[in-house]
């Protein structure tokens, strides 16, 4: 088993350097000084080297446990789909320690506790996870429960009506940033465009979870002008990668809600207009329950984005609800294949199989395919194989300040 630090060591590079779903438990062995007093030393120790075995044969190969404490275990779960599958970790662990163990002819029943955290939603660092885990631990040991997940407090989200009314005000004082992601052509390796993400710095509450505020602008007033903010920030950008990576695309991701209102057209023209940019370095990106809000009136403004050029891309494909008569009717150009998908694939074969049917798919109806959430070589070379056409992941370049995109063009082997 790793030592104290190699654990945390190993935890901090996964959470920094991977972009997948994670969760953190740690594990307290309860009344352990008892176990000690009790039995002696040497039979703690044992128990404490048996609890660490068994967590090892339970737990899957690729999750990460550790001694962190003198009674203190920690669990990485890695590449989680959700946090249900970090519950049910726990209840599995719960049940193997629930009856007694004979360590040297003593039967030795001690109960545990454990805090559980999950990336994103409780932090995006080690730090966080940990001093989440930490706070839903002591909450448990409190109120005498086997397990806890971490919850959010009030305390620690501004609340949502105060977050609406402070976005105008952060669009007035440059709070927000624009970050961007490289993707990567699969057939010749090289760059061929980017995806535009927005960030949130509120000189009043710091860093602002990026989901939680994306939530609370898809029903607020200021949905349309940070929408046009974006859209002008990425095309001014995209200009000048272009310089230096001909045929540079952005893409940008629409609100479900501008799907249903047709002004979201002559917004986009107009930002178009404005940078003199080709339309057809701009891919607008919609998932696939984004068109079923209104589907007449989706299909009606997608056709027209097509019909002026603009490239149209169907995110999180495989996540939403379009049976594959809508999806031939469709007006796009490419899909992306959700990262769930991909991100487990070159360890599960269901997953592989699911990713190179989408390919067909794809290819099939004539569009092109984009893969999100590729890690490691082994998943690039994968796709690469199954004729996937582009691809985006931490194992080329994680999001980056747009600023950072020029010197990582103009250095990288990718560029």
């Amino acid at each position: 088993m790793k030592s104290r630090q190699e654990f945390f060591d190993a935890i901090t590079s996964f959470v920094g350097s991977s972009e997948a779903n994670a969760a953190f438990i740690i594990i307290k062995i309860r009344r352990f000084k008892e176990i000690n007093t009790t039995y002696g030393f040497t039979k703690g120790d044992k128990y404490l080297a048996y609890v660490g075995q068994k967590l090892n044969e339970i737990l899957r190969p690729e999750d990460l446990v550790g001694r962190i404490g003198d009674n203190e275990f920690g669990v990485l779960l890695p590449s989680l789909n959700n946090t249900t599958h970090a519950i049910l970790a726990a209840n599995k662990i719960s049940s193997e320690f629930k009856h007694a163990v004979d360590i040297d002819g003593s039967m030795i029943s001690p109960r545990i506790v454990m805090g559980i955290s999950a990336k994103p939603d409780h932090g995006l660092s080690f730090e966080e996870l940990l001093h989440a885990a930490t706070l839903a631990l002591q909450t448990a040991e409190k109120n005498n429960d086997d397990y806890l997940l971490h919850q959010v407090s009030s305390s620690e989200l501004p609340p949502s009506l105060m977050l609406e009314n402070e976005i105008q005000f952060a669009l007035d004082d440059d709070e927000f940033t624009l970050f961007c992601q490289p993707k990567i052509n699969l057939d010749c390796g090289k760059l061929y465009g980017g995806e535009a993400l927005i960030r949130w710095n509120s000189k009043k509450y710091g860093f602002v979870n990026t989901q939680y505020f994306i939530d609370i602008l898809e029903g607020s007033s200021s949905l349309v002008p940070v929408t046009s903010w974006v859209l002008n920030v990425a095309l001014r950008q995209c200009l000048d990668y272009q310089k230096v990576s001909p045929g540079f695309s952005v893409a940008v991701n629409l609100s479900p809600s501008l799907l249903t209102d047709h002004s979201i057209v002559e917004i986009v023209s107009n930002a178009v207009s404005i940078w003199s940019v080709d339309p057809s370095s701009l891919i607008l990106e919609v998932t696939e329950g984004a068109m079923m809000m209104n589907p007449e009136r989706s299909l009606d403004i997608l056709n027209e984005f097509h019909q002026l050029g603009f490239g149209v891309s169907i995110d999180d494909f495989g996540t939403g609800y379009s049976s594959l008569a809508y999806l031939k009717n469709l007006p796009a150009d490419e899909i992306k294949i959700d990262k769930s998908f991909v991100m487990n694939m070159a360890n599960d074969r269901k997953d592989e199989s699911i990713v190179k049917a989408a390919v067909d798919l794809a290819h099939t109806l004539g569009l092109r395919i984009v893969a999100e959430g590729v890690e490691d070589q082994k998943t690039f070379d994968i796709l690469t194989d199954m004729g996937c056409d582009y691809a985006q992941g931490y194992y080329m370049a994680k999001p980056m300040p747009c600023g950072d995109l020029m010197t990582w063009i103009e250095d990288s082997e990718w560029a």
